[in-house]
């Protein structure tokens, strides 16, 4: 809104200063003809330029000013006043139409209204002024009056025109505010759903392993206040929550008896089960909500020295959220009891971070993160 606003004071400016330039250039024309004095378009100069001068400053200090738009109005009234005064035709009236143009561009039905009541009443007096043969000795009289009738009939007509179509753009702006609001509220909703259901296909899937049950929600936990610790913002560091949260998506097609299985598991056995990062990706591939959310289930796997599986992707190579959804992962594996062994202790877990540092996991995040769990801002979660 601000950017907009900046916008159309800019456009105000330029328009002023080309509406000025012509005036002065007419007015120095009248002087060749010898109908002005160069004392007169001096004066008439400065009334011209110092209220937008004025207005420039303003401008500059603050150019998403909503309030610059009067300011301007303001001073191109002044000028007009000075114009309309002291012009020898009746046709200087016409010079209210270039304001008329830009004041539009505010679309404020207030502004113009009162606007127009002001340059009505400068209109009148300067109708007043000739009929009392003030200037030039010219008198009006009813006889010569037709043109002062259209001057005002003209004055009238524009800003009532002006005034409608600034109520109908409020009416259509006040319309497509509450559409976009409806749309906002909608989106929030539809999100929260997603979120709904999310967890709930999260909570199957880790239901298919009694000694992990809670896994995803810890490793999506983990994973966040890795990524805010990293810079990520707000929104950003949400992201990257969801993609962690749906990293093991692909177990639901790994065999329960794998899953569940109490010794080592055999070579063909282990092959199956890294099929679970493909079969994740590819049940995620085509969700459009949140963009790159397969990222997370087809890579927590890859290694830092491009050891890991699907690809073999080393170092940079690995997607930013999937060096992050690895160090998660590996503390949830260390720090919960699994079917194979018992959970371990800090120390032990510190120690192994610091030993595949460079290997398995990214340096700089995993002393990033050895820093998250001293400092306990990360702890073994219960879920």
């Amino acid at each position: 809104m601000k950017a907009e606003t900046k916008r159309v004071n800019s456009l105000i400016i330029k328009a002023w200063t080309v509406i000025n330039v012509v005036l002065a250039a007419s007015y120095l024309l009248e002087v060749v003809k010898g109908t002005r004095t160069f004392g007169y378009v001096a004066v008439f100069a400065c009334v011209l330029f110092v209220p937008e001068l004025i207005s420039v400053i303003i401008y500059k200090r603050r150019p998403e000013s909503s309030a610059f738009k009067y300011v301007a109005v303001v001073g191109y009234l002044i000028m007009y006043t000075f114009v309309m005064l002291t012009g020898n035709t009746f046709l200087v009236f016409t010079y209210i139409f270039p304001m008329l143009t830009f004041m539009i561009l505010y679309h404020r039905k207030r502004l113009i209204l009162i606007s127009g009541i002001i340059v009505l009443i400068i209109n009148l007096l300067f109708i007043y002024i000739w009929s009392r043969g003030g200037i030039g000795g010219r008198m009006l009289t009813l006889e010569n009056s037709r043109d002062h009738e259209i001057q005002i009939a003209l004055i009238c007509l524009c800003f009532a025109g002006s005034y409608a179509t600034a109520r109908l753009y409020e009416s259509i702006s006040a319309k497509n505010i509450e559409y976009v609001r409806q749309i906002n509220e909608d989106a929030k909703h539809l999100k929260e759903m997603t979120l709904q259901s999310i967890h709930t296909i999260v909570k199957t899937i880790d239901a298919k392993d009694d000694y992990t049950k809670g896994h995803s929600q810890r490793v999506s936990y983990y994973s966040y206040v890795l990524a805010r610790e990293l810079g990520s913002d707000e929104e950003e560091a949400n992201n990257v929550r969801i993609v962690a949260l749906l990293h093991d998506i692909g177990k639901i097609g790994v065999p329960d008896a794998i899953l569940n299985k109490k010794g080592s598991l055999t070579d063909d056995e282990f092959e199956i089960m890294k099929t679970h990062s493909e079969v994740g990706a590819n049940i995620l591939k085509d969700i459009t909500y949140l963009p790159g959310l397969e990222i997370g289930a087809l890579y927590h796997h890859e290694r830092y020295d491009g050891t890991g599986y699907p690809e073999g992707l080393k170092g940079d190579e690995i997607p930013y959220v999937a060096k992050v959804i690895c160090i998660a992962d590996a503390y949830d594996a260390m720090s919960s009891n699994r079917v194979y062994r018992k959970r371990l202790p800090e120390e032990k877990i510190l120690e192994e971070f610091e030993k595949c540092k460079g290997g398995q996991f990214d340096p700089k995040m995993t002393d990033t993160f050895i820093n998250l769990i001293k400092e306990g801002k990360i702890q073994p979660l219960i879920v």
